[in-house]
């Protein structure tokens, strides 16, 4: 059976209208009663705004996914609730986990594991940056979710496509030009950092849709 799947992007460089945008990225992911948010963007009063503006109270979010310890992904945690279940790449620095740990249940990420029922994370990835991604599952395919894709699309491909076939991709992928691994996918919205926007709308017409906080996407 299909199971809807709601992204929303809440935080992002460029924003629909009455929405406010800033350098970084965020985006809630709505699957099986839960209400996860991936990345937290930088401000945190911009990330409530326009939590608020897309009708979402920031006490209804269950989980929180870090994908990589750069601030304009992690700076608005700070004005989330405390209590949250945080799930971190173990590559963040000891300091900083201890940090969190005060504030927040952490669960360290290494390895694949599934985080709640349809939602996977590809584990850290990457040699220098590391950073994690999610995997969604839609009943009809994946959806991944990445912060920068500093470890390449195609390696993050590579270790979601284990868990099912992709059909969908959304987030930042910074300077990415292996255009080819994007072939057949339904659904490609480059956001943040992603440079080569117009390049992957040209050649992907039919899929492409530009991320932007107040974006909303059903699947």
């Amino acid at each position: 059976m299909d199971v809807a799947l709601k992204l929303k992007i809440v935080y992002d460089n460029e924003s629909k209208p009455d929405f406010e945008s800033s350098w970084g990225f965020s985006c809630l992911i709505e699957l099986n009663m839960e209400k996860i948010l991936f990345d937290t963007g930088w401000d945190g009063n911009i990330l409530l705004r326009n939590l608020k503006r897309l009708g979402v109270r920031s006490e209804e979010i269950n989980r929180v996914v870090l994908s990589h310890m750069h601030w304009d992904h992690i700076g608005g945690l700070s004005s989330l609730r405390m209590g949250m279940k945080l799930y971190v790449p173990q590559s963040f620095s000891k300091r900083f986990k201890e940090e969190l740990t005060s504030r927040f249940e952490v669960y360290e990420v290494k390895k694949a594991q599934q985080i709640c029922e349809g939602v996977w994370t590809t584990g850290e990835l990457g040699r220098g940056i590391k950073e994690q991604s999610l995997a969604l599952e839609t009943g009809r395919g994946l959806v991944i979710v990445v912060g920068c894709a500093h470890p390449g699309v195609r390696r993050i491909f590579s270790a979601a496509s284990r868990l099912g076939e992709i059909r969908g991709v959304i987030g930042g992928m910074h300077d990415f030009k292996d255009y080819t691994v994007l072939r057949g996918l339904e659904l490609i919205v480059p956001s943040h950092c992603t440079v080569n926007k117009k390049r992957i709308a040209k050649l992907f017409p039919e899929a492409y849709l530009e991320g932007k906080a107040g974006l909303q996407i059903v699947v």
